[in-house]
């Protein structure tokens, strides 16, 4: 009786909360995970047994850098993944009965939701609040609610969106991977996040930040500065990075925000338009004495006020619950089925 993870693909957020809770699944359990998500990442991060299959059911946003979203493309897409589900839903349902799956997760596509099985989505939005601020998809987001109603429960993955269409629903807490701190150099050191799409930082400036070592794991247009450090992903786990440097350079996404929150790592950050997410967590990283937001222009010309980044230490740790609980209750679901 087999637990069949959705996980989007966009971005690796939604993965880097899903691993901290699929890897602790008990082993007894078969875990089926369906992702276009990279597989080396999921094979770092899960070392219980799973089958991966590279396959995906929802668009997200496509972005051309970031912080920045190309609203027509992204309709576009998603008009292609609608029918592309209606196609194979008679398919996807036969394939579930085949692996004699008892329990569906999706983070955080609708259509899994609808296939007739218990589900439960983990998430702190979804794609039908993303969608809403887009003009134009009134259709589309009427289409996703219905859909992620059929969810048996809603797993609140804390700094979450109302989501008030989920009939059931339980909180469970911010959901991130804990690091350890290790030595990097002897000056202070910042990583820089540039996520999937990349970042339009004048990189060559950053020389001028006398002191500062900054690492990444995105190369980013040569000539690089003295002072830049680009590591390989098998250098150490993401979260002990995060851990590990004096400040986190990047948009304040889900899975970095609560690895630097939980790491007390401070986080310098700008907007994000077109992702209705971030006001919840630019209102959490404020509250939190770890944020520190800057405007679109500074953030992008890196006009980093790095003198102000508090000490190593001083910054408050923020413990994550959200993985304990949630495998917590998957178990019990699994079982009550």
């Amino acid at each position: 009786m087999a637990v069949v993870a959705y996980v989007s693909g966009h971005g690796l957020g939604h993965s880097a909360r899903e691993v901290t809770v699929l890897r602790d699944l008990p082993p007894e359990i078969p875990l089926f995970v369906k992702t276009v998500a990279p597989e080396w990442f999921w094979r770092a991060e899960v070392k219980r047994p799973f089958t991966l299959i590279p396959e995906s059911f929802d668009v997200g946003c496509l972005q051309t850098d970031s912080v920045t979203v190309d609203i027509a493309a992204t309709r576009a897409a998603w008009e292609e993944q609608n029918q592309r589900n209606k196609a194979c839903r008679a398919d996807e349902i036969a394939w579930l009965r085949f692996v004699n799956a008892r329990l569906v997760l999706t983070d955080v596509a609708s259509f899994p939701l609808t296939l007739g099985l218990p589900s439960v989505c983990v998430a702190n939005f979804t794609w039908a609040d993303i969608y809403a601020d887009y003009a134009g998809f009134e259709g589309i987001v009427a289409q996703l609610e219905a859909e992620y109603a059929q969810a048996t429960l809603l797993l609140e993955a804390g700094l979450a969106l109302p989501m008030p269409y989920f009939p059931s629903r339980e909180s469970v807490g911010l959901v991130a991977r804990v690091g350890s701190s290790h030595t990097l150099c002897s000056g202070r050191s910042a990583l820089i996040y540039a996520g999937s799409w990349g970042m339009p930082f004048p990189w060559e400036s950053l020389e001028r930040f006398m002191g500062w070592t900054f690492y990444t794991l995105t190369p980013p247009p040569r000539p690089w500065p003295g002072n830049l450090i680009v590591l390989s992903r098998e250098t150490m786990p993401h979260e002990d990075l995060v851990a590990s440097v004096d400040c986190v350079i990047s948009k304040a996404g889900y899975g970095l925000v609560g690895e630097c929150m939980a790491a007390g790592t401070p986080l310098v950050y700008g907007p994000r338009e077109g992702f209705a997410e971030f006001a919840v967590l630019d209102a959490a990283l404020q509250a939190w004495n770890g944020g520190m937001r800057l405007e679109s222009e500074a953030f992008l010309r890196a006009q980093w006020p790095l003198e102000g980044i508090p000490t190593k230490g001083s910054v408050s740790r923020l413990p994550p619950p959200g993985a304990a609980a949630t495998i917590e209750t998957l178990v019990k679901l699994w079982s009550a089925h």
